[in-house]
């Protein structure tokens, strides 16, 4: 059971009402937070705009608007990434195949079994969690890479500018950026700009 504080919000999608509640109760039971209960497809993006899930469970095979297409519509409408559990009648690899390139975490196969969607739930929230973590490095990384071509373009300029060695103008920049107290960044962009040291 979870935290009351920390419940992980579902949005569940599906044609059929006797189904939406059997999800629902399944998942009230484990400790989630049903945020929203759609009928279909486009139901399911109006609701998901309203209520940010952390999570989506979409019935494939809805009117309108079907369940992959409503994963992928709802990503591109928050401009962020929902883990999918994709839900169906249907075994089909192509479906699992095309599932899987719009961002769906999971695959169940109905009637889904309460243990088997928990545990579908869980692997999904981890997975999504590393996929985040793994997004956030490569953020991170970008930045540092802004940074160091940055600074090696502003270093050209200062050791060109004042005769100096590459540690001397590194030295230069770290300098000035302590005493304007601001980012090496800043500091080698407005060298940049200036085109000065």
């Amino acid at each position: 059971m979870q935290s009351k504080s920390n419940k992980t919000r579902i949005l569940i999608a599906d044609d059929e009402a006797l189904i939406r509640q059997d999800l629902k109760e399944i998942l009230n039971e484990a400790g989630y937070e049903v945020v929203a209960e759609a009928k279909d497809g486009h139901h399911a993006l109006e609701l998901a705009k309203l209520t940010i899930p952390d999570l989506m469970i979409l019935d494939i095979k809805m009117p309108n608007i079907n369940g992959l297409e409503a994963a992928e519509e709802i990503q591109v409408a928050l401009n962020k990434r929902i883990p999918a559990i994709i839900l169906t009648a249907y075994n089909q690899p192509e479906l699992i195949q095309k599932a899987g390139t719009i961002g769906a975490f999971s695959y169940l196969t109905k009637p889904v079994k309460p243990q088997d969607l928990i545990a579908s739930i869980e692997t999904v929230k981890s997975r999504a969690k590393e996929i985040e973590t793994l997004y956030s490095d490569i953020s991170d990384l970008k930045e540092k890479l802004e940074i160091r071509k940055l600074v090696e373009k502003a270093k050209g300029i200062i050791m060109k500018k004042l005769s100096l060695d590459e540690s001397e103008a590194m030295h230069h920049l770290q300098k000035k950026s302590m005493n304007d107290r601001v980012s090496i960044k800043e500091v080698a962009q407005q060298v940049i700009n200036n085109g000065n040291a």
